[in-house]
């Protein structure tokens, strides 16, 4: 090994791990910015407006005094086809819980998106986002799915997570609890 190839590998290091150190940094400031903006678990969510798939208005505050699961999902994703038999179950004890189910789906196609709500018969409030405007994936920063926020009585965040959770444990702990945490 030459003096020339160390240097050159010294080097392609200390690039790498300035371009980790710059990532980090970006990281951290995408979400502390997040944070701000009311997307952290204690923080009100951010408020928005859309119509679902059946012509309805929702709103969160219309929902205040209800824990609401806002679910972020696409038909096109496995693990939010997976996450849908937790969000079946969790509806059909809804009523009984005063609790509510926002689904955002970003499908790109409202006709595929309406064709598979209908086919697998989801009983819960689907919101197209690309209708949406502005739309509330942008709101909420998300960037994959499936990302959920369980949203206490008082429109407080009480659970934020990405991908597959233990989406009814969450659930019976804000519907018990239903307070801000």
């Amino acid at each position: 090994m030459t003096r020339h190839s160390v240097q050159v590998g010294f080097l392609g290091i200390v690039v790498a791990i300035g371009a980790v150190g710059v990532w980090q940094v970006g990281e951290a400031r995408t979400r502390r910015t997040a944070d701000e903006v009311g997307l952290a678990v204690g923080q009100r969510s951010p408020a928005f407006s859309a119509l679902d798939l059946r012509g309805q208005q929702q709103t969160l505050k219309q929902y205040r005094g209800r824990v609401v699961v806002l679910h972020f999902w696409a038909t096109w994703c496995g693990y939010c086809r997976g996450e849908i038999p937790k969000l079946l179950e969790v509806y059909d004890h809804s009523a009984a819980n005063e609790l509510t189910i926002l689904a955002v789906s970003i499908d790109q196609d409202a006709a595929q998106l309406s064709a598979f709500v209908e086919q697998a018969t989801l009983p819960y409030s689907i919101i197209p986002d690309l209708q949406a405007d502005p739309p509330i994936a942008n709101i909420y920063g998300v960037r994959g799915v499936p990302v959920t926020y369980i949203l206490d009585r008082d429109g407080r965040i009480a659970f934020r997570f990405y991908g597959s959770d233990d989406l009814i444990d969450a659930v019976n702990w804000a519907v018990a609890n239903g307070i801000a945490v």
